[in-house]
């Protein structure tokens, strides 16, 4: 665990994911535990090594809310029945060292990181063995992927898409890349002339009237969403030897054809 502990924050999540982040979660740095509440249930905690020297109740909550938009980030990737909602809320910051609660802040939105994570996977002690901890230390080595996932917080919708592809884009220039979206090209036309057209999209283009005409087979948001989100899997993949992990505390089956047998032995590989 982190040493000298020094905040725990706590946690709203709508999607039952706090027992599975709160079980292996020994890391250096960023993570969530459970606890049982005094008066029944159990209430969920965050914590950061980012945090602990840090006085000002603003600059907790900037930072503490920058740090979960990461793992707001992994889940809206790696959960697409759910993607865009919100998986994390901040509640209360309570100090371990004063015994007390910090006063109460307004959420602060964030429009980009300008937290340094490089800082928090130093250390070699305590390496994660939680899938989803494991991928935010690789994602926190990479200032590219830090960017990526925290766009991947924000409302699936295409503007976060398309901002999404100019980065990649952006990206795949600085490493002299010109063919890795070749097989994509097709469908990203559709995609960009779908996002970008007025008479398709209206206010929720990303342009206004151009006189373009609208594309003759406009692409739907879900069909964006897993083109952009299938490019983002094959470049982790392929750029930073990243895979994705398949179980990652949310599980989606259709038991209707499953007998208790075939039952039992699924859930126990959950």
């Amino acid at each position: 665990m982190v040493k000298n502990i020094r905040y725990s924050i706590e946690v709203d999540s709508k999607f039952h994911i706090e027992n599975f982040l709160g079980n292996n979660n020994n890391t250096n740095d960023s993570f969530f535990w459970t606890e049982d509440h005094d008066h029944g249930g159990r209430q969920f905690f965050f914590t950061s090594s980012l945090i602990s020297d840090m006085n000002s109740a603003t600059e907790i909550i900037y930072t503490a809310s920058q740090i979960i938009a990461i793992f707001q980030g992994i889940y809206t990737l790696l959960d697409r029945n759910r993607n865009g909602s919100n998986y994390f809320t901040i509640r209360n910051v309570y100090d371990i060292d004063s015994k007390r609660y910090l006063e109460k802040v307004q959420s602060t939105e964030i429009y980009k990181i300008d937290v340094d994570f490089s800082v928090i996977v130093a250390s070699d002690e305590n390496k994660p063995t939680n899938p989803i901890y494991i991928l935010f230390e690789e994602i926190c080595k990479d200032p590219f992927l830090t960017n990526l996932f925290f766009l991947l917080s924000n409302k699936v919708d295409y503007k976060m898409l398309y901002i999404i592809y100019d980065d990649i884009r952006f990206y795949l220039r600085t490493i002299n890349d010109k063919t890795f979206l070749n097989p994509y090209k097709a469908l990203l036309n559709d995609f960009t002339h779908t996002a970008n057209n007025y008479e398709v999209l209206g206010f929720y283009a990303r342009h206004g009237r151009t006189g373009h005409q609208p594309p003759s087979a406009p692409i739907n948001l879900e069909n964006s969403k897993n083109l952009i989100f299938d490019i983002i899997g094959n470049l982790l993949i392929s750029k930073f030897n990243i895979t994705l992990p398949d179980y990652w505390g949310m599980i989606y089956m259709d038991f209707s054809s499953v007998d208790l047998v075939q039952l039992k032995d699924i859930l126990k590989k959950v």
